[in-house]
């Protein structure tokens, strides 16, 4: 495999992360207002001080990664549908294939696509760097892509 093309690969996760880091902010923010909207009228506050507020932040921020980790499902579920594959691929012309005798469907592919967007919010993103690191100077795959056997040929 090329150096040109483990670039495009990585390329290709980074500018998906982008497109979808804007719709997650929009959609974030909503959350955001409608939790404050919603603690506004009650007459409930709450310092840095008080019993409830590390219990709240953590709402708040496992809300936002679901949120992030929903976009970027519904992201790639309706690239899958017009594309069939994801929006960066298909214009840096990687294709997503099997490396087994099975077809990729829709459901490998969504698994896949959860698998990586998972363990990048869980880790905070070291799994991005720690795998884009591994395959550019040791050609190691992804662990997302070992377990589904699937990998990403030119057309």
């Amino acid at each position: 495999m090329s150096f040109k093309h483990k670039y495009k690969r990585v390329g290709a996760f980074v500018i998906d992360m982008a497109i979808v880091q804007m719709f997650a902010m929009i959609a974030r923010d909503i959350y955001l207002g409608v939790l404050a909207y919603a603690s506004q009228g009650t007459g409930v506050a709450f310092s840095f001080n008080d019993a409830v507020a590390l219990p709240v932040l953590l709402m708040i921020i496992v809300g936002v990664m679901f949120i992030t980790i929903g976009v970027y499902m519904g992201y790639h579920w309706l690239c899958y549908r017009l594309l069939k594959n994801s929006f960066s691929r298909y214009f840096l012309r990687l294709s997503v294939e099997s490396t087994s005798d099975e077809p990729m469907t829709e459901s490998r592919y969504l698994k896949r696509e959860f698998q990586k967007i998972y363990f990048s919010v869980a880790t905070l993103g070291i799994y991005v760097l720690y795998n884009g690191a591994q395959f550019l100077a040791h050609n190691h795959k992804p662990w997302h892509d070992k377990k589904f056997l699937t990998q990403v040929v030119d057309y």
